[in-house]
């Protein structure tokens, strides 16, 4: 009978010794770079209180990392970009900091006018990947302006990775078009692969375009997102 309680009380320290390490891989320190489903609660939780304007993406890049110093600054806790376990449990604590009231409304998703003078075809991003080439640059056009910049194809798994082509000359169109390198702005497009115009939705984030064709999803964890969606769909002429 004691060996019996013995084992049970061996088998009980090893389940929770395992659940002490699951939570701690868990409650991991999340900054530039992560990744993960740990991102997409942090996301979530800087939407709920009013720092994040995105659908959570589970990749944290530039603007996640905008928004986790806007509330930094609002916990009054160092402004660092990098939530430890520590600065998580004041994120998702009923008393967390929420973002100020602001007077005016910010951003719709997108920059342009309704009024589009380029429209393109409407292609699967497996088909448009397959005719794209690393290191190659794309004319990108404005749908509502005609304007055009080029851009580098950089890779990219479920969506394409572009840069500007010249930084002095297409970042400035870029931002022109969108207003700042960093933008919560989404707009209607072209792609001119070969000798056709493929419609394109495109959001600058820190010197990288992240361009949706039909079919393309998030970088982490494949979500799809129904603005760039709406855009592709206008940019076809639909």
């Amino acid at each position: 009978m004691k060996r019996m309680l013995m084992l049970l009380l061996v088998l009980a320290c090893l389940c929770a010794g395992v659940t002490a390490l699951a939570e701690e891989k868990e409650r991991e320190t999340v900054s530039l770079g992560s990744k993960g489903q740990l991102v997409v609660r942090v996301q979530q939780r800087l939407s709920d209180l009013g720092y994040y304007a995105y659908k959570p993406t589970g990749s944290y890049q530039a603007v996640t990392r905008r928004a986790v110093l806007a509330y930094e600054r609002a916990a009054g806790v160092r402004q660092d970009g990098r939530l430890t376990p520590e600065e998580q449990d004041g994120l998702f604590s009923a008393w967390a900091s929420r973002a100020p009231f602001a007077a005016s409304v910010p951003l719709s998703f997108t920059a342009q006018s309704s009024f589009f003078q380029v429209t393109g075809e409407l292609w699967d991003w497996s088909e448009v990947k397959k005719q794209l080439t690393e290191g190659e640059a794309y004319a990108v056009t404005n749908c509502a302006t005609g304007e055009s910049c080029q851009m580098v194809f950089a890779g990219g798994e479920n969506h394409a990775h572009m840069t500007p082509a010249k930084q002095a000359v297409n970042g400035q169109m870029l931002t022109k078009w969108l207003g700042e390198s960093n933008s919560y702005y989404k707009i209607a497009v072209t792609v001119t692969v070969g000798e056709k115009r493929v419609a394109a939705s495109l959001q600058y984030d820190n010197d990288v375009a992240h361009v949706y064709f039909q079919g393309s999803t998030s970088q982490v964890l494949n979500f799809s997102d129904v603005e760039h969606d709406s855009l592709i769909r206008r940019a076809a002429g639909r």
